[in-house]
């Protein structure tokens, strides 16, 4: 009988750890408003060429790699490395977004636990200019954004950009 009461009480403390401890949260749609919410104001500050809006979606820890490799970690560094891009000409083999707009398209996301998703949207850009200040014509891409809640409020922990090339035919 000693037994089954042990096994009981340890069984009936696993099964509702997360309750006890404060992580009976689930993921609502709230979280996806929410989430959905601030890649349009992500979008928007892109588009309004609004250096501290576009870098205020990620934690003050958060990591950005962009389409060539270029990793930057912490929120003011995101800031201060796409800064000249918002601002001017291409400078020291950095594009510029000056004129530039982006189109995000619907994002998807997967939820990995109640407070960390993935977040994939495709991408389109018109009227960069490249490092050597011609027209960059038309780009697409897909961005992956790691996203945690904490206290309540979504962030992005991580970031990944990529450049989609057009395929050639398989004929």
């Amino acid at each position: 009988m000693k037994k089954f009461i042990l096994t009981t009480s340890f069984t009936t403390v696993i099964l509702f750890s997360n309750f006890l401890f404060g992580q009976n949260q689930l993921f609502s749609d709230i979280d996806s408003q929410s989430i959905k919410i601030i890649i349009r104001d992500w979008e928007k500050a892109w588009n309004n060429h609004d250096v501290k809006a576009f870098a205020s979606v990620f934690l003050p820890e958060g990591e950005f790699t962009n389409v060539v490799g270029t990793h930057v970690k912490g929120r003011k560094e995101i800031e201060e490395f796409h800064a000249p891009m918002f601002s001017g000409e291409p400078v020291k083999g950095k594009v510029s977004f000056k004129n530039a707009t982006i189109k995000i398209d619907v994002p998807s996301i997967t939820i990995i636990k109640p407070d960390v998703v993935s977040v994939d949207f495709l991408w389109s850009v018109d009227n960069a200019l490249s490092p050597d200040g011609t027209r960059s014509g038309h780009r697409r891409g897909l961005i992956n954004w790691i996203m945690i809640k904490s206290k309540g409020k979504w962030a992005v922990f991580i970031m990944h950009n990529a450049e989609l090339r057009s395929m050639p035919d398989n004929k």
